[in-house]
């Protein structure tokens, strides 16, 4: 039996995701350190589990920034290629058609073979510095899931079928203090998912490899295949208030934009959940801190790398960097805005 209060963390920060803006969550963490409130536990999805592998190998506020503006990092973001599915015909086309149906992933959809941008499935000769650990750095749970289904399954019905199930990957410390039965998600909006009910938890894989998995967003990154599974990304919980709760006494959430309505399509069609609907049960369920970030796609806008359609070669393009000096500004605002938003929103 698990002694609920020697295995709960003082303090955990949830850190849910965001594309491409790593460094909005290194900066929340650089705030709550200077407050001296440093969580001992960060939770990661998606891309903020890059934010979470920085901040484990680098123990320093300001060599973590160092190493978002470094060479190795520039590197990584720069070689960003799309694939062919980049025609608005395809993938553009493709969201579009989720848009008008309103039901509940009702086939099997092909994540293996439609996405956007390619990546290596081990990212390690890209980000070697992310295989370090530093001693004292806070203990981290990186949101990914498992995949249900085979690529010869592939535009079958789903009927009531599961075809997702949320994995939490961690460390065997960690691991053993996680309480399965308090964490399940018991609304509506995910029984009727394509999400198992049942999570599955995971210390064999390095923290890298981990990240790799969580950034494996649907129709954006293949899923990485490791041994004979196939794993997808954090978007299967971005936001695991339930986690948190049962693993801290005081919690850190960002309160983040509403799904867009493509984004919301996509979400339904592959996990069968409405996200939205998603985020209003973590709002109603958290009690803790808040850190507002709903402005960032606006206050950011031109400091990351974000899609966009480029109407005259009729593909959907993404706005990297033109420079390496302009990729250290971008890091350095994204930086400066989670660091003032954690700031302003905890002085409150």
């Amino acid at each position: 039996m698990i002694d609920k209060e020697q295995d709960t963390f003082n303090s955990a920060v949830v850190f849910s995701g965001g594309g491409t803006r790593f460094a909005l969550y290194v900066g929340m963490y650089a705030a709550l350190v200077e407050m001296g409130k440093r969580p001992d536990l960060i939770i990661a999805s998606c891309g903020g589990s890059v934010a979470a592998a920085v901040i484990r190998a680098c123990s320093e506020i300001e060599e973590q920034k160092a190493y978002l503006k470094s060479k190795e990092f520039y590197d990584f973001v720069i070689q960003t290629k799309l694939t062919g599915h980049k025609s608005i015909f395809k993938i553009g086309y493709y969201s579009f058609l989720k848009t008008l149906h309103k039901t509940s992933a009702p086939y099997i959809e092909d994540v293996f073979d439609r996405y956007l941008v390619e990546m290596p499935q081990d990212l390690t000769e890209l980000l070697p510095t992310l295989k370090q650990e530093q001693n004292n750095s806070p203990k981290i749970i990186v949101i990914g899931s498992k995949m249900l289904f085979e690529p010869i399954d592939i535009s079958l019905k789903r009927g009531e079928r599961k075809l997702y199930q949320k994995v939490l990957f961690t460390d065997e410390e960690t691991q053993k203090k996680i309480a399965i039965a308090e964490i399940e998600i018991q609304s509506d909006n995910y029984i009727r998912s394509a999400v198992a009910k049942e999570i599955l938890t995971d210390s064999s894989l390095p923290l890298h490899q981990a990240m790799r998995i969580s950034i494996s967003d649907m129709f954006y990154v293949a899923p990485v295949k490791i041994r004979q599974d196939y794993y997808a990304g954090g978007a299967i919980d971005l936001v695991p208030i339930e986690l948190a709760q049962s693993l801290a006494k005081e919690v850190f959430l960002e309160r983040k934009q509403s799904y867009k309505s493509v984004e919301e399509a996509l979400v339904r069609a592959v996990l069968g959940f409405n996200g939205n609907e998603r985020l209003r049960e973590v709002e109603a369920k958290h009690t803790g801190y808040w850190i507002d970030t709903q402005d960032a796609p606006q206050v950011l806008k031109g400091y990351y790398c974000a899609k966009y359609i480029d109407w005259f070669k009729g593909e959907i393009r993404i706005q990297l960097p033109d420079s390496f000096e302009k990729f250290q500004e971008d890091i350095e605002q994204q930086w400066q805005y989670g660091y003032q938003r954690t700031l302003d929103s905890l002085r409150k």
